[in-house]
């Protein structure tokens, strides 16, 4: 992240009591009005959206630094996805009208704020193409391969992702039943791809589960 943007939105925030969130709370219900902007400075908070039929599509999970929701906050677009605590979480909320009058006349802050959200929808629309042409196999791989990118750490023997995300987890984020989401998993673990310690995931090789999914 944009070291300009951190350090003038920390600084803003500050001036905000901190909040806290239990694994599995709401900070956000889809179709009621935000209490304000949050940034989120501990933990992870998944963005899903859930069918007529009752089943959950996790769209983005969010990491610090990360302020939610900024297309309502910038367009006044209606907000219809829940905001949900995957792990204990710590945020600041600040009421939309001091955030917008704060990055009004801040077109660095505004541009990045801008490429962070592009470069979601970008990775949404990758994720979103694999969900309807790919098979179950390849969309496990797609969204493991996400995970990896985005919280993981490289280290000696490959890259670990310390938040161990369950099998429900990896569902949602696929859009397939728990069950099919486990057999696609334990298929990949007996080919050495991902491997789990404690609440960790390794992954040893990742060009290798690349050209898996290819």
């Amino acid at each position: 992240m944009n070291k300009l943007k951190l350090k003038e939105f920390e600084a803003f925030y500050k001036q905000f009591v901190p909040r806290d969130y239990k694994k599995g709370e709401l900070l956000i219900r889809a179709d009621d009005d935000p209490q304000g902007i949050f940034c989120l400075t501990k933990g992870f908070v998944r963005q899903y959206t859930i069918s007529k039929a009752g089943t959950e599509l996790t769209l983005h999970i969010l990491k610090p630094i990360s302020y939610f929701p900024m297309v309502w906050a910038i367009n006044g677009t209606p907000n219809v996805y829940n905001y949900e605590a995957l792990t204990p979480v710590q945020v600041g909320r600040a009421p939309r009208e001091q955030v917008v009058n704060f990055i009004k006349d801040k077109p660095k802050v505004i541009f990045e704020l801008m490429s962070e959200l592009l470069a979601d929808y970008a990775e949404t629309l990758i994720r979103m193409e694999h969900l309807v042409f790919s098979d179950a196999h390849r969309r496990v791989i797609s969204v493991l391969l996400y995970i990896a990118k985005h919280f993981g750490e490289t280290r000696d023997k490959g890259v670990i992702v310390h938040h161990r995300f369950t099998q429900q987890d990896i569902a949602t984020l696929v859009g397939v039943a728990r069950e099919t989401a486990s057999l696609e998993m334990v298929k990949l673990e007996n080919k050495g791809l991902i491997k789990y310690i404690n609440h960790s995931i390794l992954f040893e090789n990742i060009n290798h589960l690349e050209l898996e999914l290819i």
